[in-house]
Parts: structure tokens; sequence; C-alpha cells
């Protein structure tokens, strides 16, 4: 499980000729409703997006690594092939804790992607309100994220933290993201 935790990483370059079937996009809905949900309140609902011609509007509504200032994302030929977008029940109860389940939820579903070989970009940053209107889902949902997949073609490294979090490319294209040690996250043991 370690090892599938390590190779699922925020992949922003896809092959985007290797396109993903119904049954798989149906699988990280399931992966993301089984997942563990504050008071059991399950506020978290799904939009699925693998047309190519839906994904081709979905994109231009995304901003991409914000830290990589000289990128402006994926080059066509790159980019993803399936979205799942994240919304929010406004009228779930008022116990419900989405923005904390839907980080759960979508680590469900980058999980299940990784074990089949797919990657996946968690995105927080776009343009919701033109999404909404692309989608067509009505005001009663509150759009919380859009999540990126396809068969990586970057290879993403990850690397001690030296001081700096943020993450880099080197001159060949390689993805370098700093990680704290367990010794440097580690506070205490009772």
């Amino acid at each position: 499980m370690l090892d599938l935790i390590k190779k699922t990483r925020s992949y922003r370059r896809f092959n985007n000729s290797r396109k993903l079937d119904a049954e798989f996009m149906s699988g990280l809905v399931d992966a993301a409703r089984l997942s563990q949900s504050g008071a059991n309140a399950q506020p978290l609902r799904y939009v699925t997006i693998s047309s190519e011609e839906m994904c081709s509007k979905i994109y231009p509504e995304l901003r991409w690594a914000g830290r990589l200032k000289d990128w402006d994302g994926p080059v066509e030929a790159e980019r993803p092939v399936a979205y799942v977008a994240v919304y929010a029940d406004t009228e779930a109860p008022s116990v419900a804790m989405p923005q904390v389940d839907s980080g759960i939820a979508m680590q469900n579903m980058c999980l299940y992607a990784m074990a089949k070989g797919v990657g996946s970009c968690m995105i927080g940053n776009c343009m919701k309100k033109e999404i909404n209107a692309l989608l067509g889902v009505g005001e009663r949902y509150n759009l919380l994220w859009i999540v990126a997949f396809g068969y990586p073609v970057e290879n993403v490294v990850l690397t001690d933290c030296t001081g700096d979090v943020a993450y880099y490319r080197d001159a060949e294209g390689d993805h370098f993201v700093p990680k704290y040690t367990a010794k440097d996250v580690h506070l205490a043991s009772f």
C-alpha cells in the first residue's frame, strides 16, 4: 500500500491518445462514495467527464501548477482524457464536512486510478461558475474540485525537503516534489 501511495502523485502531463472507459469512470465514483464521511452525512456528488468534446471545454477553465511560473499547462497531446467534478450538496445535513470529506474521497479516487496505472491531479484553482454552466449543475450544488485523469507521461520524483517545499521541474522535464522526512513531521511517540 505504501508503494501505491508513493506513486499517487499530482501528474500534470498525460498520454491524450489513451482514453478511459465508462467502467473505469464508474469505478472512480464507487471509490469516492465508499469513503469515510464525517457524521456519515455523505454530502458529496460527482460528475464524470470523459467525452473528448466536454474535456476540451473543461480544460480552458483550469489553472495548472501555480508554482511553475513559466508553464501554462500541458500541451494538447498531454492533456487529461477525463475529469471528475466534486460537488457539495448545500442541502446536506448541517453536520456535514464537505471539505474534509472531499479530500478523503479524492484520495480514494486517485489511489483507485493509480492502482490501474492511471495518474491524477486534484485541481482547486478553476473557473467554477463557468464549469457549472458547462455541466448544467444547478445552484443546489457547490463545485469544490476538479480531478484530472489520464495515463501519465511524466516522471514525478519525491525528494527530501531541504527547507523549500516548492515543486519544480528540471531541464529534462522531470517533476520534483520535496517532502519532509518522517523525522521532520513526527512530533512525538508515547
